[in-house]
């Protein structure tokens, strides 16, 4: 009889998911077969039929429109961010908790007392975005500030980057955007630029999944909240299998939780903005966990200073040394990667910069109230 299980999935960022899907199906001795949609359409009855599989996950996002009972057929189901209250009516549901995501978002842009906040979402209507916009304004407008949100009619990406252009430039300043997730948030950063605005001085903008290959990559570096995306396929996996164990298991919807927010330069205000600083955060942001990249001498080269004024300026600026501030990038790194089940510990210090395991396991006590990395991850769960 087949074991085999369908991860339907839309987009790169899917493998966190698809990985927490294999660690649940090995405990049921599944083997989880990933089709990845490379058109704009995938004939999925043609894909079920010709993998027979016991069950399928489909990564939708609102872009699998294609995905459903019709296609699928008796084949067990798991919907992944799609609307629970959409279109597809009864089935198993796993989705982010959006207004959990949106009321973050305010805490974080809160916190910087701009003068003003917005909201801009993605390009199509989709549930998340607007439910992330809802939370978001209501907790913005609770506290007596103003939120602007962004709108145009088209999906068309030159006529959405115009209206986008002309409503950053009309908006209030300072002014705190959250973006509906990180390819938005992409987006208002390029038009910042354009736009010649300072960020995160006149605009502070975060986004959602912090994506490192957009996050880590922009100018300057992305604030983000984390989704735990692992545990999210994981989810998904236990529930197709409670589905296959009890086939009368009818409406079931689950959420995942935002993890924390992944704070960058796109919303760390310095104070009187020093260019020199901003390159020395963005060089221990890229390199923190790279052997020598971001030790004291290399981000006085990036700030183009000698070591000891270098060390004054960033204290002056930031409260902190050079060294702290790479301590601190790397602890973001290895709390990322403690996160993931599957990463072994032992090699985390290798993966984060660290001279040793022991130097690493020593420096983690230090900065988590004497948790040990195996203590601090079982508290995450």
């Amino acid at each position: 009889m087949s074991s085999t299980v369908l991860f339907l999935i839309d987009r790169a960022s899917g493998a966190d998911r698809v990985a927490g899907a294999r660690r649940f199906a090995a405990k049921r001795g599944w083997d989880v077969q990933v089709v990845e949609r490379t058109g704009p359409r995938m004939d999925v009855k043609g894909v079920v039929d010709f993998w027979k599989p016991i069950g399928v996950v489909a990564d939708c996002g609102g872009f699998f429109p294609d995905v459903s009972r019709k296609t699928v057929g008796r084949v067990p189901l798991v919907y992944m961010d799609e609307d629970p209250d959409g279109g597809k009516g009864k089935g198993l549901y796993v989705v982010a908790d959006s207004p959990r995501i949106g009321d973050l978002a305010a805490r974080e842009l809160l916190s910087l007392d701009l003068d003003h906040y917005a909201f801009v979402p993605w390009r199509h209507p989709r549930y998340w975005s607007e439910a992330r916009r809802d939370a978001f304004a209501r907790a913005i407008r609770l506290h007596g500030r103003d939120c602007s949100v962004f709108f145009c009619p088209s999906a068309d990406a030159g006529r959405r980057r115009k209206a986008l252009v002309a409503w950053m430039r009309d908006l209030p300043k300072p002014c705190g955007i959250f973006a509906a997730h990180d390819p938005v948030a992409e987006e208002v950063l390029s038009v910042a630029a354009f736009l010649g605005l300072s960020v995160p001085e006149e605009i502070a903008v975060i986004g959602v999944d912090d994506d490192p290959r957009i996050c880590d990559h922009s100018s300057p570096p992305l604030t983000s909240i984390r989704l735990d995306f692992d545990e999210t396929g994981y989810v998904c996996a236990e529930l197709l299998a409670e589905k296959i164990d009890n086939p009368s298991l009818d409406h079931v919807v689950r959420t995942y939780e935002p993890v924390c927010v992944v704070r960058r330069l796109s919303t760390r205000r310095l104070g009187k903005s020093d260019p020199r600083v901003t390159r020395a955060l963005q060089h221990i942001r890229r390199n923190a966990c790279v052997p020598n990249g971001a030790d004291v001498d290399a981000v006085a080269a990036a700030m183009g200073l000698k070591r000891r004024m270098a060390e004054n300026v960033f204290r002056a600026q930031t409260g902190r040394s050079i060294h702290d501030e790479v301590v601190a990038v790397r602890m973001e790194h290895v709390e990322r990667l403690l996160s993931s089940p599957r990463q072994n510990i032992g090699a985390i210090a290798h993966l984060c910069g660290w001279a040793s395991e022991s130097v690493l396991r020593k420096a983690f006590k230090e900065h988590h109230d004497g948790l040990s990395m195996r203590e601090w991850r079982e508290k995450q769960k």
